[in-house]
C-alpha cells in the first residue's frame, strides 16, 4: 500500500477516535476505534497486511520511539509527591498483586502461559506497556501474542470506568452525607522545575533525552538484561530530572508528544494485520476472562490494602482499579461523579478535592510506573 495513502488514512480514522473519545467523555478511547476499524478491514481484505507497516512508523517506534517515551516518563515522575501519598501508592501495588497472582494462577490454568503474561502489562497500565509487550511479540515472531494483548488494552476501559465510576459515587455519597470532606485539599499542579540550559531550544532538550535513553540502554546492557532497559531508561528520567539535567515533560514541551503518541497507538491496529475470524474469535473469550479477572484483582486488592490503612474500602478500590485506564480518565469521572451530586460549587470543589488527588497520583502511579516496569520484567519471560 501506498505509505502516504496509509498514513493519510491513519491520522484520519486517529482523529475520528479522538473525536468519538472526547464526545463519550473517554469511555470509547481512540485505541478501540481505531482496533475495531482496522480489524473489521484486515478480515474483510479492504486494508492489506502491509498498510501500516509500509510507513515506517512501527519500526521507528520499535527502534526508539517506545523508549524514548519510557525516558519522559521519568520526566514526569515527582518524587516528593509519590511519598506525600505513599498510602495510595501501597494500594495501587497491592491491587496489581493481587490481579498478578490472579492472572498467573487462574489465567494460566485456563488458557496459558502465553496469555496470562501478555494480558499482564496493559491491564496494569496501558498503551505504553501494552505497545512494549507487541513489540516484543513481533520480533520474537508471534504477532498473534501482540494482537492479543492490543485487544485486552483497547476493550478494558469498558470493564474499568462503570465499576470505577459507581464505587467513586458511593464513597462520594457517604462523604457528602456526613460532610467529611479533606481538611487538606493538596494540589494536583505539578510544580516546574528549571532544568540544565532549559528555556532554550527545544531540541536540546529532546537531545538530552535522547541521550539519557541512551545511558539507560547501555546500563541494561551492561547487567546482561538482569535490569530491563525500560527500568533503568526510567530511573535515568526520574534521576536526571530530579539532578535538574532534564527538563520535566521534555516531549510535551517540545511538542513531539501528541505525534509520538499517535505513533504508538499504531502498534495497536498492526497487530491486528494477520488475523483471522477464527483467531480472533479465539481470542475475545480469553481477552474477557483477563480483564473480569483484572477488575476482580484490583477491586479486592485495593479494598483489601484500604481496610488495612484505614481508608473507606470504596475509595480504595476506585483508586487501584484506575491501573486500568488512569489520566485523564481519572480526571473525568471524578468531576462527573461530584457533579451528579448538585452541590454548591464551593461545595464541590471540596469534594472534588478530597478524592481527585488520590485518583490521580493512582493512575500516574500504575500507568506511568508500576505498567512499565512490569512490562520490561514480563515482556522478555513471554518467549522465554
Amino acid at each position: 500500500m501506498d505509505p502516504v495513502l496509509s498514513i493519510t488514512v491513519y491520522f484520519l480514522l486517529y482523529s475520528l477516535g479522538k473525536l468519538i473519545s472526547k464526545k463519550t467523555k473517554g469511555i470509547f478511547v481512540e485505541a478501540l476505534v481505531l482496533s475495531l476499524v482496522y480489524i473489521a478491514c484486515f478480515l474483510t481484505g479492504l486494508f492489506p497486511e502491509d498498510c501500516l507497516n509500509s510507513t515506517g512508523v512501527p519500526t521507528l517506534m520499535s527502534a526508539f520511539g517506545l523508549m524514548l517515551m519510557v525516558a519522559n516518563l521519568g520526566t514526569m515522575i515527582e518524587l516528593k509527591r509519590f511519598f506525600k501519598e505513599w498510602k495510595t501508592i501501597v494500594i495501587c501495588f497491592g491491587g496489581l498483586a493481587v490481579m498478578a497472582v490472579l492472572f498467573l494462577t487462574v489465567g494460566q490454568i485456563a488458557f496459558g502461559r502465553w496469555y496470562a503474561l501478555s494480558a499482564l502489562p496493559p491491564v496494569a497500565g496501558g498503551l505504553v506497556a501494552n505497545a512494549m509487550v507487541t513489540s516484543a511479540a513481533e520480533t520474537a515472531g508471534h504477532p498473534e501474542v501482540g494482537a492479543f494483548a492490543s485487544l485486552v488494552c483497547s476493550l478494558q476501559t469498558f470493564f474499568s470506568v462503570p465499576v470505577a465510576s459507581y464505587l467513586l459515587r458511593k464513597h462520594c455519597e457517604e462523604t457528602v452525607q456526613n460532610k467529611s470532606y479533606s481538611v487538606e485539599e493538596a494540589n494536583t499542579k505539578s510544580v516546574t522545575k528549571k532544568a540544565f540550559l532549559s528555556d532554550r531550544v527545544p531540541l536540546i532538550e529532546v537531545g538530552k533525552l535522547c541521550l539519557v535513553m541512551y545511558l539507560g540502554m547501555l546500563l541494561s546492557k551492561l547487567t546482561g538484561g538482569i535490569l530491563p532497559s525500560a527500568v533503568s531508561v526510567m530511573v535515568l528520567g526520574i534521576v536526571g530530572t530530579e539532578l535538574h539535567f532534564l527538563d520535566q515533560n521534555t516531549l510535551q514541551k517540545a511538542g513531539f508528544m501528541p505525534f509520538l503518541l499517535a505513533c504508538m497507538i499504531m502498534i495497536l491496529p498492526n497487530s491486528f494485520r494477520t488475523l483471522t475470524l477464527e483467531s480472533f474469535g479465539a481470542m475475545l473469550v480469553p481477552s474477557i476472562v483477563f480483564l473480569v479477572l483484572g477488575v476482580v484483582g484490583l477491586v479486592s486488592g485495593g479494598a483489601l490494602m484500604g481496610k488495612i490503612l484505614k481508608i473507606d474500602w470504596k475509595l480504595a478500590a476506585a483508586v487501584s482499579l484506575s491501573a486500568m485506564f488512569g489520566y485523564p480518565l481519572t480526571e473525568i469521572i471524578v468531576h462527573d461523579v461530584c457533579e451528579g451530586f448538585d452541590l454548591e460549587k464551593e461545595e464541590e470543589e471540596k469534594l472534588c478535592n478530597s478524592v481527585l488527588p488520590q485518583m490521580i497520583i493512582a493512575g500516574f502511579a500504575t500507568v506511568t510506573v508500576a505498567s512499565v516496569v512490569l512490562a520490561g520484567v514480563v515482556a522478555p519471560l513471554i518467549f522465554a
